[in-house]
């Protein structure tokens, strides 16, 4: 309405609710029995199975990588061994392999095709196995539980025995295609260490015919070679290359807890600068030269009494260096008050053991020097027949450790172990997971209560009658009649006679009965206390000159009741300026507020009679 506001308070709320309810309460009746309906008949049950397994970690890979520096130093590039990381493996269980596996187990392709619906036959659809793979990919949850080496495998199907199936054959075409991949993989690595064994069976042969020759040519004898000295040199060879494998493995921890230490904190990039130049070369050449020097005396003295020395000083400069080391590290934790301390300390550990390894390397290195530099002090048949020796007992070597290798991983092929372990077994659910009937309904409650509160105010701001007295109030101010029933007419008569109104007009609604009763019943008791009251009810309908006749018979009369039905009407014109009085008659639940605006704004000290 145009210039009337009403601000609605908790109170006028609940009168609409009241006045509403029966909207309300069916709305909410309707929506409940159209979720009781939809559950009845439009929603089949789903169940869920599942099974959980353990990861025990890689069990069954390739272990040439442990001998991958061995590798390279006899010319040869080996394949990857692969990665079977969880994620990986996880991957693996939702691969074409298991679920086409799957697919053509249960026969989805030909069924679907056998039994399709309406719709699938009206636009010829023609089901494929890919269709179904990338279906059973999208439903299969294979989930790993945080914390916990524990993985969960479940499937939901409207069929309980088949979503049980499924989950097991997952695991079950899993192991197969696993197996599968396992023995690739070992028939690969064992082709790659036969070509390597080979070749180093064929150098040893050669080289060992090569010293037999020699030896025989140079008549060399046994006492002559210092056979000590060359197995010494092969085991420190060895070392060394042992030492650049386990180096490697400690650069990529290093490397890994540098890159968590960097991405939790800014400062670590000046702090691992600011380390990685730290000044220890005195220690460590301190350190290098008492190991060559102990070394040496075992290799040349081994009863010497400076040996005990040596040790004893090694272990003091080993602390010193590690202590140093910790030191620098340690001097930048203040700057640290938001990254990993465990993480740090291990980054700590790691880089101390690098520093040691450096010096450990430097000395085996050295150490080769001494023995190539004793061996050169010999006659040189003597020292190239030393050099001979020294190359055969290093090709023997590699020889033995490829040989164990193969070895181990024809056993390893043919003994397969599983990297999961079944922890809790799949059965056939008893119980549907969905839906659920209580959540539905509860749901179809809610909902249904949210449209009957949306539909009562959309109902309440549509409608423009007048809904009660409190609206009248808030939007017209006061009433000055209150009507409950017909006998209440008896106000309307002495309102007019307390001031002494002559001639009244009365507005009312032609459609209402109760208005035309009240009226009615105000004509009977002026006619019981005076006789001498005219009533007239004017009709738009008549002619005109009936109309003016009337008019100028009631302007005669000295008292008269006009009954009009609306301000609007034109007989209204006539009589307007000859009424004492004014009276409207605003009935609930039937009068337009619209209309009473109107009228009020045209006529504002009317009387307002509210008929309830």
């Amino acid at each position: 309405m145009e210039n009337q506001e009403m601000e609605l308070t908790f109170s006028d709320i609940i009168r609409i609710f009241k006045r509403r309810r029966g909207i309300f309460y069916a709305t909410v009746l309707i929506v409940f029995i159209i979720t009781v309906l939809y559950l009845l008949f439009f929603t089949k049950p789903i169940y869920k199975a599942e099974t959980t397994i353990e990861y025990q970690g890689k069990t069954s890979t390739s272990s040439l990588s442990q001998y991958a520096g061995l590798a390279s130093m006899a010319g040869i590039a080996l394949p990857s061994s692969g990665s079977s990381d969880l994620p990986n493996e996880l991957q693996r269980m939702k691969s074409d392999y298991v679920l086409g596996k799957i697919v053509d187990e249960l026969n989805m392709v030909e069924k679907a095709n056998n039994n399709k619906g309406l719709l699938a036959k009206i636009r010829k659809i023609d089901y494929k196995k890919r269709d179904f793979i990338d279906s059973l990919r999208q439903d299969l949850k294979i989930t790993s539980i945080k914390d916990t080496s524990f993985v969960k495998i479940s499937y939901e199907s409207k069929n309980p025995t088949q979503a049980a199936s499924i989950v097991n054959m997952v695991y079950d075409y899993y192991l197969e295609y696993d197996e599968q991949l396992t023995t690739q993989r070992s028939d690969q690595t064992i082709i790659q260490i036969k070509s390597v064994f080979n070749d180093l069976e064929n150098q040893y042969n050669k080289m060992t015919k090569q010293l037999y020759d020699y030896k025989v040519e140079n008549k060399i004898s046994d006492n002559a070679v210092q056979t000590e000295l060359i197995k010494y040199y092969e085991d420190t060879y060895l070392k060394l290359l042992k030492m650049d494998q386990d180096r490697q493995q400690l650069e990529i921890t290093l490397e890994t807890i540098e890159k968590t230490l960097i991405e939790t904190s800014e400062e670590m990039k000046e702090i691992i600068l600011t380390s990685s130049q730290a000044n220890l070369s005195s220690l460590k050449n301190q350190l290098v030269n008492y190991q060559i020097e102990l070394e040496t005396l075992k290799l040349n003295q081994p009863n010497s009494p400076r040996i005990i020395e040596l040790e004893n000083s090694i272990k003091i400069t080993q602390t010193e260096l590690t202590t140093q080391q910790n030191k620098i590290l340690n001097d930048n934790l203040k700057y640290l008050s938001i990254t990993d301390r465990t993480k740090f300390q291990q980054y700590i550990q790691t880089k101390t053991q690098l520093e040691l390894f450096d010096v450990t390397k430097e000395v085996y290195q050295q150490m080769l020097k001494v023995i190539d530099s004793e061996i050169n002090k010999k006659s040189p048949i003597i020292y190239q027949y030393l050099q001979m020796l020294k190359e055969q007992k290093i090709i023997e070597s590699k020889y033995n450790i490829f040989y164990n290798t193969l070895e181990q991983e024809q056993l390893k092929k043919s003994l397969y172990n599983s990297k999961f372990t079944i922890i809790e077994n799949s059965y056939v659910p008893q119980r549907p997971i969905s839906p659920n009937k209580k959540l539905t309904l509860a749901i179809g409650l809610v909902l249904g209560i949210f449209l009957g509160i949306l539909l009562v105010f959309i109902k309440e701001s549509s409608d423009k009658k007048l809904k009660d007295k409190r609206e009248f109030e808030s939007l017209f101010k006061e009433i000055d009649l209150n009507i409950n029933k017909v006998e209440d007419a008896e106000k309307i008569y002495n309102y007019m006679y307390k001031y002494n109104f002559k001639k009244v007009g009365i507005i009312v609604d032609k459609n209402s009965t109760k208005q035309k009763r009240i009226i009615n019943k105000l004509k009977e008791l002026i006619k019981e206390v005076d006789n001498t009251v005219e009533f007239e009810e004017p009709k738009d309908e008549i002619n005109l000159k009936t109309k003016i006749q009337k008019f100028e018979d009631i302007k005669t009369k000295e008292k008269a009741i006009i009954i009009f039905e609306s301000i609007e009407s034109p007989s209204y014109i006539l009589y307007e300026e000859h009424m004492d009085k004014k009276i409207i008659f605003v009935e609930e639940k039937l009068s337009e507020l619209q209309m009473i605006e109107e009228t009020i704004k045209k006529e504002p000290k009317i009387v307002k009679a509210y008929i309830k």
